[in-house]
C-alpha cells in the first residue's frame, strides 16, 4: 500500500471521527489487487502453487498466441508470445525457488 493510499484512509477515517453520524468508506483495495497478482517478483503473499499457477497461464496463452500467429499469418501475434513465454519462464523459475506453498514474508 502506498504513502498515497494511507494518506487518504488517514484523512476518510479523521473525518468519520469528527462527524460521529457519518459512514465510513469502504476502501477500494480491489482493484490493484489483479495488477499486483501479475508481478512474479513481488513476494508479499505469492505461494509456490499461485506462481505455477501463473506460469501455466502464460504459458498456455504463448501457445494460443503462436497458434493464432501460424493461422494469420502475423508476426505480431508472434512477439506476444515470444513475450508471454518470457513472463512464463520467470514465473517459473520464482515457483521453483519459493518453499512447498509456504507464504514468502
Amino acid at each position: 500500500m502506498g504513502r498515497r493510499s494511507r494518506a487518504r484512509e488517514r484523512t476518510a477515517a479523521s473525518a468519520v471521527a469528527e462527524d460521529p453520524g457519518a459512514v465510513p468508506p469502504v476502501p477500494d483495495r480491489r482493484r490493484r489487487g489483479w495488477l499486483r497478482a501479475l508481478n512474479p517478483f513481488k513476494f508479499r503473499q505469492l505461494t509456490r502453487s499461485r506462481a505455477r499457477t501463473g506460469a501455466i497461464g502464460f504459458g498456455l496463452l504463448a501457445v494460443l498466441f503462436a497458434v493464432l500467429g501460424m493461422v494469420t499469418k502475423e508476426a505480431s501475434w508472434f512477439s506476444s508470445a515470444v513475450l508471454l513465454v518470457i513472463l512464463a519462464v520467470a514465473w517459473g523459475v520464482t515457483a521453483a525457488f519459493l518453499g512447498r506453498d509456504d507464504p514468502s514474508s
